[in-house]
C-alpha cells in the first residue's frame, strides 16, 4: 500500500461523525477496565481490597481475558486489518487520524495483537498445541506465583501470575500493568474528547 497523504488522513472521519468512534471505544475502555477491577479486587490486588484466602481462578481468568478483548476491540479502531483496495485505505486513514487525535504511540501497549489474537484465534492455537500430544502437568487454569520449572514438561492452558503481574495462554504472555496504564489514559482522552463535542 502506498503511504496515506495528508488529505487522506485528514478526511478519513467527517468531523462530526467522531463522536461514534469515541463512544464506541468508550464503551470498549470502561468495561475493560471494569472486568480488570473486578479480577484485582478478587486478588485483593487493587486499592482497599483485602487479600481473599481463595481465589475464584475462574472469575479472576475470565474477567483477565474479558479485559483483552475489549482492549482488542480498542486497538482494532487505531490499527486496523490491512486490506486491498480505496476501502482499506480508508480504514487505514482513520487508524492514523485517530491515534493522532487521542495520541496513541506507536509502542502502545494496545498495537501488541499477539495475546488478543491468541484469545480470538485460541480455538485453532489449541488445535495446534493438543496436534502432537500433551504429557507432564497440566494446568487449565492458575492463578498465584510464578512456576518455576520442575523438569517435567508443564502445559497450563491460562494463567496469571501474581507476583509478575502477567497473564498467560497457551504460551503467550502479556504484562498487565502497561496495559491498565494505557487503558485509564485512554480513558481520561476519550472523556476530555467526549466534552469538547
Amino acid at each position: 500500500m502506498n503511504e496515506l497523504t495528508a488529505q487522506e488522513i485528514d478526511e478519513a472521519i467527517w468531523p462530526p461523525a467522531l463522536i461514534f468512534y469515541i463512544h464506541a471505544m468508550q464503551f470498549n475502555v470502561r468495561a475493560a477496565l471494569g472486568s480488570l477491577e473486578l479480577a484485582g479486587d478478587a486478588m485483593g490486588l487493587t486499592p482497599g481490597s483485602t487479600a481473599p484466602e481463595r481465589i475464584e481462578q475462574d472469575f479472576v481468568l475470565n474477567h483477565l481475558q474479558n479485559a483483552i478483548i475489549h482492549a482488542g476491540a480498542v486497538s482494532r479502531h487505531f490499527w486496523p486489518t490491512k486490506g486491498k483496495g480505496a476501502a482499506a485505505r480508508k480504514t487505514q486513514a482513520r487508524g492514523v487520524l485517530l491515534r493522532r487525535q487521542l495520541e496513541i504511540k506507536d509502542d502502545s501497549p494496545l498495537a501488541d495483537r499477539r495475546l488478543r489474537n491468541a484469545i480470538e484465534h485460541f480455538d485453532e492455537r489449541l488445535d495446534a498445541y493438543l496436534a502432537n500430544g500433551i504429557a507432564g502437568i497440566i494446568l487449565p487454569h492458575y492463578v498465584g506465583r510464578s512456576i518455576e520449572p520442575s523438569g517435567i514438561p508443564g502445559h497450563i492452558f491460562r494463567a496469571f501470575y501474581t507476583d509478575t503481574l502477567v497473564f498467560e495462554i497457551i504460551g503467550e504472555r502479556y504484562e498487565i500493568p502497561p496495559l491498565i496504564d494505557e487503558l485509564q489514559r485512554l480513558e481520561g482522552a476519550l472523556e476530555a474528547k467526549n466534552r469538547g463535542g
